[in-house]
């Protein structure tokens, strides 16, 4: 597998986590929404069954719904720390300190969680800078396209895709975005 190919693949994964946990957290802010109606609803109309499962979804509504949310929002950062290593191709703990603003120790481990779950396949970390493994051929010369629809960065066309390098958003690239790059 070439590296762009495992770039690709990597941010693909940590996209894939951001979307399971935002449908994660989607599901538990509805039971919490749900359960309460069906709980007086259950008990006015004395069906018990309906209020039990009122009972049992405002109860995990209430405590999965915050876990849910703050799990999201992990996703969503550890997809941006990986589309900002694909990005680079090498970089420092000082350096990712400095882009995200976050405490050392917090990217340390999360860097490390990402290698764990092989959202970083094919890098080498040794504790203060992460390198890829092999040499990373990229296009000698990016194109700008316009402004990411996920975070408002300016998204860059490559090999017939249009990519955001910071939270890694990707979609197909338009004829005139193919015409205009050669």
């Amino acid at each position: 597998m070439t590296a762009l190919h495992m770039e690709e693949k990597n941010i693909r994964n940590a996209g894939k986590d951001v979307k399971k946990n935002f449908w994660i957290s989607i599901v538990l802010s509805v039971m919490l929404v749900g359960g309460v109606p069906m709980i007086v609803l259950g008990a006015t109309n004395k069906i018990w069954a309906v209020m039990a499962i009122g009972i049992a979804f405002t109860a995990l509504g209430f405590y999965g719904c915050p876990l849910g949310w703050v799990m999201y929002g992990e996703a969503k950062f550890r997809a941006a720390l990986v589309s900002a290593i694909e990005y680079e191709g090498r970089v420092t703990v000082d350096g990712l300190v400095a882009q995200f603003g976050k405490h050392r120790n917090k990217i340390i481990a999360d860097i490390r969680k990402l290698i764990e779950k092989r959202y970083l396949a094919g890098y080498a970390f040794d504790g203060e800078t992460l390198v890829y493994a092999e040499k990373k051929e990229r296009p000698k010369e990016r194109i700008y396209v316009g402004k990411c629809p996920s975070c408002n960065a300016i998204m860059e066309y490559a090999d017939g895709k249009v990519f955001c390098p910071y939270c890694g958003f990707v979609r197909e690239a338009t004829v005139e975005e193919m015409k205009r790059s050669q």
